[in-house]
C-alpha cells in the first residue's frame, strides 16, 4: 500500500455530485459572508469617491468581526507496515486515522510526482489531478488499480459543522432535518437529467455515525450512481464516497467504500471553543471617529500601495512579451532580406467585420460588470448588505443613517457602472465615420482596421471572455475589441476560439464550451 494523492474528478462528479454536495453544503452551513476581495483596476477607478465609500467601508469593518472564517490546509499523514487487513493510516492536523484495504492504493494532496503507485493506479496528470483534489478539499483518495473506481475523502469547515460540531452530539432532530433535505429529488430544466437520493443513520463498525446517501439517475443520458458516508467531528464535516458514471456500483466499490466507512475513527476530540461575546461589536463605534481616521488612512495607503504594485507588474510581464514577439517579428524580416526576397505577410486564418451599434454597445456594458468587474459588485453588495445589517441591530439613530446611506450608495454605483462605460465607448464610435470594424487573425497576431487601427500581438491580450453572441478582447483596462460571432467572413467562431486558446492564458470561454 502506497500513500500519496492525486484527485480523479470524473465528469458525474463535476456536475451530478457537484450539484448533489452543493445542496448538503446548503444544509450543513449557515450562510456564508465572505470578506470582498480588493482588485486593484477597479478600486484605481473609485478613488474619485473614496470619502463617500470609505464610509460603507468602516460600518463594513464593524460587521466584520461576526463573520465566520473558512480553514484550509493538507493534513500530515503517516502509514504503517501493510497487513492483510489493509494499510493503517493517520491523519494527523484531522485526528483521524483508518485502513486503507489492499490492493487500493492512497494518495494525498502531498504525493511525490515521480512515486510508481499513480501510474499502477491510473493516474497519468498529477498537476491537474491535484488542482481538483485542491478545490474539492479532498484530503485523502483511495484509487482501485488503473483507476477502475476511486473512494475520495472529503473535509469541510463552516459555521454550521462549528455549531453541531460532533454528530455523535447531534439531535435525532436535526439529523432528520438533515436526510430529508438530502432526499429531495434533483431533475435539470429540459428533464433530461435526473437525480434520486435516499439516506440513512448508519454507524461505523468503529462507532463513528453516518448519514449514507446512494444517489441514483441519470446524468446526460447515462445511468449514474454514486454512494458517500457523511459525518461530523470536531468541527468538519468529512465525505466518504465513490461514484460510477455507467451503470450501478460494482460489488467491490461498495465492499472498499464500508470497510473504509468502518475503520475510519477520531483519534482526538478537541474541545468547543466558547464564543466571545457580543460586546466587541458595540465597542468597535464607540470609536467611531478614531476608527473612520484610521481605516481612511489604512485604505488609501493599502489601495495605492497594491495599484501601483500591480500595475508594474502588468506593465513589466507586457513588455517582456512585447518584446519578444518583436524580436521574432525582426528574425523573419532579417532572413528574407539575406535571402533578398519580401517578407510575405502572414497568412490570415480567422476574418469577421462587427458593427458596434448601440444595442451591441448596451450589452458589452452589462457583460464588462458581471465578468470584468465581478469584484467591484461584489465588494459593494456584500458592503450593501453589512449596512442594511448594521442598520437594523444598531440602536444610535446616527449609525443607521450612515449605514442606509452607505447601503444606498453601494447599490446606486453598481447600477451606474454600466451607464459609464456605454457612454465612454459609444463616444468612441460616435467620432468614426464608420462603426464597423474589420479584425484579421492571423498566427501570432491580429489586425484591426478602423477604431483604433493596428496590429497587435496576441501576447498584449490582456484577458478574453466569451458570450453567446461575441468575444471580448481587452488590450487594455480602457480598449476593448468586440467580436460578432455572427460577422464572420473567413472561419468560424470556432476556429477563433481555438486560436485564442491557444494563446491567450487568460482566456474564458462561453459556459458551453468549457469542457471541450
Amino acid at each position: 500500500m502506497f500513500v500519496n494523492v492525486p484527485a480523479v474528478q470524473s465528469c458525474y462528479l463535476q456536475h451530478s455530485a457537484a450539484a448533489f454536495f452543493a445542496r448538503w453544503d446548503c444544509v450543513i452551513m449557515e450562510t456564508e459572508k465572505t470578506v470582498s476581495i480588493l482588485q486593484t483596476k477597479e478600486f484605481s477607478t473609485m478613488r474619485k469617491k473614496a470619502a463617500a465609500l470609505l464610509l460603507a467601508l468602516v460600518l463594513c469593518i464593524g460587521a466584520a468581526g461576526t463573520l465566520p472564517a473558512a480553514a484550509a490546509g493538507s493534513s500530515s499523514v503517516s502509514s504503517t507496515t501493510s497487513s492483510r487487513s489493509g494499510t493503517p493510516i493517520q491523519l494527523t492536523d484531522e485526528h483521524l486515522k483508518l485502513t486503507v484495504p489492499t490492493g487500493l492504493y492512497a494518495f494525498t494532496q502531498n504525493t511525490d510526482p515521480s512515486d510508481p503507485s499513480l501510474a499502477k493506479a491510473g493516474i497519468t496528470n498529477w498537476i491537474r489531478q491535484k488542482q481538483d483534489m485542491q478545490q474539492q478539499n479532498e484530503i485523502l483518495l483511495i484509487c482501485a488499480p488503473n483507476s477502475a473506481y476511486t473512494i475520495y475523502l472529503r473535509k469541510k469547515d463552516t459555521s454550521s459543522t462549528q455549531k453541531y460540531y460532533n454528530m455523535k452530539d447531534m439531535s435525532g432532530t436535526a439529523v432528520q432535518s438533515l436526510m430529508s433535505e438530502l432526499n429531495k429529488p434533483e431533475s435539470s430544466v429540459n428533464g433530461s437529467d435526473s437525480i434520486k437520493s435516499s439516506s440513512k443513520r448508519v454507524t461505523g463498525a468503529a462507532g463513528l455515525p453516518y448519514v449514507y446517501v446512494e444517489m441514483n439517475g441519470t446524468l446526460d443520458n447515462k445511468k449514474v450512481q454514486e454512494a458517500a458516508y457523511l459525518t461530523i467531528a470536531n468541527g468538519r464535516s468529512y465525505t466518504l464516497g465513490t461514484y460510477r458514471e455507467i451503470g450501478a456500483l460494482t460489488a467491490p466499490q461498495h465492499a472498499s467504500l464500508k470497510a473504509l466507512a468502518d475503520s475510519l475513527q477520531v483519534t482526538q476530540y478537541l474541545p468547543k471553543q466558547q464564543e466571545s461575546g457580543g460586546s466587541a461589536f458595540s465597542a468597535l463605534f464607540l470609536a467611531g471617529p478614531l476608527l473612520f481616521l484610521a481605516a481612511l488612512v489604512a485604505v488609501l495607503y493599502i489601495v495605492g500601495r497594491v495599484s501601483r504594485t500591480h500595475e508594474k507588474r502588468r506593465k513589466a510581464v507586457m513588455l517582456e512579451r512585447i518584446t519578444d514577439y518583436r524580436r521574432r517579428q525582426e528574425e523573419k524580416e532579417a532572413a528574407a532580406r539575406e535571402r533578398g526576397i519580401p517578407l510575405a505577410g502572414p497568412e490570415v486564418l480567422v476574418e469577421n467585420t462587427t458593427k458596434c451599434v448601440k444595442k451591441a454597445l448596451q450589452r458589452f456594458s452589462r457583460v464588462d460588470l458581471l465578468l470584468n468587474r465581478k469584484g467591484t459588485w461584489i465588494f459593494l453588495l456584500i458592503a450593501a448588505a453589512l449596512c442594511l445589517f448594521i442598520a437594523t441591530k444598531d440602536s444610535s439613530t446616527l449609525v443607521r443613517i450612515f449605514a442606509i446611506l452607505g447601503a444606498v450608495f453601494c447599490v446606486i454605483y453598481i447600477l451606474r457602472i454600466p451607464h459609464k462605460v456605454f457612454q465612454a465607448e459609444d463616444g468612441t464610435y460616435r467620432k468614426m465615420k464608420t462603426r464597423k470594424v474589420r479584425y484579421q487573425f492571423r498566427a501570432e497576431d491580429f489586425r484591426v482596421t478602423g477604431v483604433s487601427s493596428g496590429v497587435y500581438p496576441y501576447v498584449q491580450i490582456a484577458k478574453v471572455y466569451e458570450t453567446s453572441r461575441y468575444f471580448y478582447l481587452y488590450l487594455g483596462a480602457n480598449h476593448v475589441c468586440l467580436v460578432n460571432k455572427h460577422d464572420f467572413t473567413k472561419g468560424t467562431a470556432d476556429d477563433l476560439r481555438a486560436i485564442l486558446q491557444k494563446q491567450c492564458s487568460n482566456f474564458k470561454p462561453h459556459r458551453k464550451h468549457r469542457n471541450k
